[in-house]
């Protein structure tokens, strides 16, 4: 009998919503993990992963969103946390030492899902940073904002930000068809 595939989800605390929800879908054809803790922004995530992917089984497949945090302003000195140039570095890092830590793995980019009502110009750009990477790097892009786009506020939960469990179920079934042909 093949053994189950083990399928490692990365993100922000959006991934941290769905994630539960993967892991039910996949139940009896993957092992599904991620890190307990927020992956917040692409090179916290990068380099949080020499902590966080010893306590995991080697993945068959990756399943990574970050940028949200990315985007943000939180000092309000009028530029992202991390720079256009510094995302698209991260987002490149991160292919290179998962493609060196695990040969042959399968990886997998989620969009950046939009905020509310808010202007998406920003997670637009970020993603176009992240769909450049992708085509660079021959890795699929699952379109989580374009899932999301019109939604968030039908499924936002109250803050503006994340997911309730009628959005969060929505994510990981779009997640869980990105995932599924590699398995």
């Amino acid at each position: 009998m093949e053994a189950m595939k083990k399928v490692l989800l990365l993100g922000d605390s959006r991934r941290q919503g769905y994630e539960p929800f993967v892991r039910q879908l996949l139940e009896g054809r993957a092992e599904v993990y991620g890190p307990k803790e927020n992956g917040r922004w692409a090179g916290y995530t990068l380099n949080s992963l020499r902590f966080w992917l010893h306590e995991f089984p080697q993945p068959d497949v990756v399943h990574w969103s970050c940028g949200l945090w990315d985007l943000g302003d939180d000092y309000h000195i009028g530029r992202p946390f991390s720079l256009p140039e510094e995302y698209e570095s991260a987002v490149e890092r991160t292919v290179i030492v998962l493609r060196k830590l695990f040969p042959g793995v399968k990886i997998i980019f989620g969009t950046i899902m939009p905020v509310g009502a808010g202007d998406a110009t920003g997670i637009k750009a970020y993603n176009a940073i992240m769909a450049k990477v992708a085509e660079r790097e021959g890795i699929p892009v699952d379109d989580l904002f374009g899932l999301m786009h019109d939604k968030m506020v039908t499924y936002d939960r109250g803050d503006g930000l994340h997911l309730n469990e009628e959005g969060n179920t929505m994510v990981a079934r779009q997640v869980v068809s990105a995932i599924e042909q590699y398995l």
